[in-house]
Parts: structure tokens; sequence; C-alpha cells
């Protein structure tokens, strides 16, 4: 035998719109917060933090002489010492990422550096940054020709921004943390 219905002081259609409004509150709710979760974690992986940065008390003629002579390794693009850049041509290699299926190899990345010497402050300061893209010729990654930005390489920023107080230590200079 089955029990009747349990009585409802609204009529049986409110009741039911009444339900349908919650369930999109709710609805809306989960779709803002799993927007929020994606917007921010694709922001956190697309941009670097802040950029490694040394201080010196020295000149800017001798700090800006520093940095441009520890880049000596790389192709320089762009040296502006009015404006205090320095950038680097795109330097290519082979990934050690694997993607697809079948895990293949023979992925491209690259990388260049901005070195930026700020002539407004003193102690002066330079910072360093890394751009750095991912090429995969096969697989749904590839996307045909493109590059894709990946997360620079915090290590090798770590070593140039070593290199530079390294250097301005050898030279004299006070380096402040």
């Amino acid at each position: 035998m089955e029990s009747p219905p349990h009585p409802s002081p609204l009529p049986p259609g409110e009741r039911v719109r009444r339900k349908r409004g919650e369930g999109k509150e709710i609805m809306g709710r989960h779709i803002v917060l799993s927007l929020f979760l994606v917007v921010s974690t694709v922001g956190c992986a697309a941009v670097s933090g802040a950029p490694h940065t040394v201080k010196a008390r020295c000149s800017y003629d001798q700090t800006w002489a520093v940095a441009l002579a520890s880049m000596n390794e790389f192709v320089l693009t762009q040296t502006d010492k009015n404006k205090g850049v320095i950038e680097t041509e795109w330097a290519s290699f082979t990934s050690d990422r694997n993607v697809g299926a079948f895990q293949r190899q023979g992925n491209k990345e690259r990388a260049r550096f901005f070195v930026n010497v700020d002539t407004a402050r003193q102690p002066v300061r330079i910072s360093v940054r890394q751009a750095r893209e991912f090429f995969s010729p096969v697989g749904a990654r590839s996307q045909g020709i493109a590059w894709k930005r990946i997360p620079p390489d915090a290590e090798e920023e770590r070593r140039l921004v070593e290199r530079i107080t390294n250097q301005l230590m050898s030279e004299g200079c006070t380096v402040v943390s």
C-alpha cells in the first residue's frame, strides 16, 4: 500500500519553480567557481612571478657594464643603456618533454632573456626574466607550426642573476639583498 504524498502549503507548480530557481543559483555558483579556478590556474602557469633581481651599490655605468658583460654567451637583439634594457635572441634546443600517446621525442624548446637595469633607483636594481616556448611537430599539441608559451626555468634565471652578482662583487660593488 502506497502512502499518500506529503501535503504541501504551496500549489504543485509553485513548488517546482522554487526548486528550479534554487538549482540554477547553485549551478551558477559552481560555474563561477569553476571559471575562477581555471583562470587562476592558467594565469599562474602562463605568467612567471616576480623577476629574479639583484641590487647593487655602485654607479649605473658600472652596473650596466657588468650586466652587459654577463650576457656574453648570448646573442643580443637589443641593448639600450638609456632605457636599461638588454634582450637576447631566442636560443633553441631539444626538449626533454615527450608528448602524445606514444611519448614521442623530437620536440623543441626555445628561451630568451630580458634583463632590465633600473636607472631611477639607488641601489641600482637588475632584474632578469626568461621567456620560454615549446614546439611539438607531432600529435594534438602541435597545432600546426605554433610555439606555445611555457613557464620559465627559474633555475636558469637564478643562475644568470648569480653570475651578475658575482661579477658585481668582483668589481667592488656592494650587493644589497
